[in-house]
């Protein structure tokens, strides 16, 4: 499941690039939001897929799946909803992002529900 791991990497770091290659540079809040949360989802995201797997991993899960969260609302809470663009490109890699990190969360935290191991 690392690449679910990679994915959430992956859409990190496009937030990070997102306003330049889309063309809403302009629109200072929506870049700051996506440039700071790019950062923090493609750093947890990293960690979590170079990391090992232990319990404490699935807090790394969770606050990518915040981030996530974050970046799918942030256009209506911080108002810059005129700005299509980052709206349909926010609304889509948050809830990629936080549903990525939720599902890493629950396979692996408490009460993920056990791996199925064949029997030879």
């Amino acid at each position: 499941m690392k690449w679910a791991d990679w994915t959430s990497f992956v859409l990190g770091f496009w937030l990070i690039v997102a306003p330049f290659a889309l063309a809403y540079a302009g629109v200072t809040t929506a870049v700051y939001k996506d440039v700071v949360l790019g950062i923090l989802i493609a750093a947890l995201a990293l960690w979590r897929a170079v990391g090992a797997e232990t319990p404490g991993m699935a807090s790394v899960s969770w606050l990518v799946a915040a981030g996530g969260l974050w970046v799918l609302i942030a256009p209506f809470v911080l108002g810059y909803m005129a700005a299509t663009v980052a709206v349909y490109n926010d609304v889509i890699v948050g809830l990629a992002v936080a549903i990525l990190g939720a599902w890493r969360g629950l396979s692996h935290g408490p009460g993920a529900m056990p791996r199925m191991q064949a029997h030879h």
